[in-house]
């Protein structure tokens, strides 16, 4: 798993394990049903968009391999994913001042 407990926290109580991202959703919807579907479940070629849980910044990554899960503090919908499946993260400008997309 992705991210473990530790007594040497990284965020809030839980530090992401070396190799591993973690995010949560930009985007969700829902069935009929109030069903939570995020993107990504179906088979897709759509990289997910995802926000950092560390820097709040976005990211776009591959979602082959990544797991869902609850957040424990929070208990939002979040993603692991390898840092080789990152394709796109938002990055800040320092001549602009402005965040820009690598």
């Amino acid at each position: 798993m992705a991210a473990a407990r530790n007594d040497n926290p990284d965020s809030n109580g839980y530090r992401i394990m070396p190799g591993w991202r973690v995010g949560h959703l930009m985007e969700q919807s829902t069935t009929r049903s109030g069903l939570l579907v995020p993107p990504g479940t179906e088979s897709t070629s759509d990289a997910l968009a995802l926000v950092d849980i560390h820097t709040g910044r976005r990211f776009w990554a591959v979602p082959t391999g990544a797991w869902r899960f609850l957040w424990p503090d929070n208990n939002r919908l979040a993603v692991a994913v390898r840092n080789s499946q990152i394709i796109a993260e938002e990055q800040d400008d320092p001549t602009t001042g402005k965040d820009s997309y690598l």
